[in-house]
């Protein structure tokens, strides 16, 4: 090793940063122990940024893991890692299973870092590559709302950056209403949208939403041209669109067009990312035929295929790499499907109950608990 490090040390600090920067964060930790100049360097916010683009622009292998959520009880959601690149098998791992905060949902990533919260209304930023968990503080609600209103403890959620000045953002929706003692249902009133920001280590309120829209928890990161996605409905059934810019902090309420199959029959439906742009994925419910529809910036859908039927189906999950889809069968199994073939392959994964989330298993030296480094490129997986 000391004559590795002797001809090591002989080479341009250019080439050593070059050549560090397309390795795994595992070696890169470990390579922080080997000298104060190596620590410094590899924890620079440059470097950080660098790694970011050679190691993730320049290995695919990264995408090779999941994280699947597994919805057990109303208090009890399962976090697995779960390799598709491999033989397919659930690992046990210690880094995931030892998370402060269990039972919790994950939006990410997004260069590394993942939100997760907590049904009881906590919340954390968290890197598990590094070993990095910041609980968010508590969050400021609607300004001057009157007692007689009352938050629900229901909400939705997105996590992702603003490319503008820097910073790593958290959106939340949550809907709020009033309780009159001379009726016994509730006043519903439109949703408040409300953002965190890491470089303030703060959250203010955005705004309300034009209506009291029961919006969906997405069950894979939806972060398409910077900006969140969600879908909602009303009481009547007719569908919107919620778009979140991470970069002005504003956000957006788009029709969801009848001419959307599924919109006006029983069916299931999931936001997704298919070739680069945001994706509707539409499974009927009786005659199992799939339907993939894309949306545009400027504001129509577009339909990519209509599979099927798909027997055994039961409902779309999200997204994967290379424009496959991750379904889920009636039996509980998990499988990639490929559009363009019509190919399946088996996870080898079944969930007890229902799958509560599908993520992608993202390394990066980022750190939350310092200050975020301004530049830094991300994109939606």
């Amino acid at each position: 090793m000391l004559i590795a490090m002797d001809k090591i040390d002989n080479l341009p600090e250019s080439l050593i940063i070059e050549i560090l920067s397309r390795l795994p964060v595992k070696d890169l930790l470990q390579f922080k122990s080997v000298c104060k100049s190596w620590y410094a360097m590899i924890s620079s916010p440059n470097f950080v940024s660098k790694h970011l683009s050679n190691y993730y622009n320049n290995n695919d292998d990264w995408r090779g893991c999941l994280l699947v959520q597994d919805f057990i009880t109303n208090a009890e959601i399962e976090l697995v890692e779960l390799l598709v690149d491999e033989t397919p098998r659930v690992l046990a791992c210690d880094n995931l299973c030892g998370m402060p905060m269990s039972c919790s949902f994950l939006s990410g990533p997004c260069d590394g870092l993942y939100y997760v919260y907590q049904y009881t209304g906590t919340r954390a930023l968290w890197n598990p590559a590094i070993d990095e968990f910041k609980l968010l503080p508590d969050i400021i609600c609607k300004p001057d709302l009157p007692k007689q209103f009352t938050y629900s403890s229901y909400e939705v959620f997105g996590f992702g950056f603003d490319h503008v000045i820097g910073d790593y953002k958290v959106v939340v929706m949550k809907g709020y209403w009033e309780v009159d003692p001379n009726d016994r249902s509730d006043l519903h009133h439109p949703v408040s949208v409300l953002v965190y920001s890491l470089k303030t280590d703060s959250w203010r309120y955005c705004g309300d939403l034009s209506k009291a829209y029961d919006l969906e928890i997405n069950y894979c990161y939806i972060y398409v041209n910077k900006c969140c996605y969600w879908l909602g409905s009303l009481d009547n059934n007719s569908e919107v669109m919620i778009s979140f810019d991470m970069a002005s902090d504003s956000f957006r309420e788009s029709d969801v067009p009848d001419s959307v199959p599924g919109y006006t029959q029983p069916s299931f439906k999931r936001l997704a990312v298919y070739d680069d742009s945001l994706a509707l994925l539409s499974l009927h419910k009786t005659q199992k035929n799939f339907d993939i529809w894309t949306w545009s910036e400027g504001g129509c859908w577009t339909k990519k295929f209509s599979l099927g039927p798909l027997p055994g189906v039961w409902t779309p999950v999200g997204h994967w790499k290379c424009n496959m889809l991750l379904l889920q069968c009636e039996d509980g199994t998990i499988f990639l499907f490929d559009p363009d073939t019509q190919e399946r392959k088996d996870l080898a994964f079944q969930i007890s109950t229902m799958c509560r989330g599908v993520f992608a298993y993202m390394e990066s030296l980022v750190s939350i608990k310092g200050q975020t480094e301004a530049g830094q490129q991300s994109e939606g997986i």
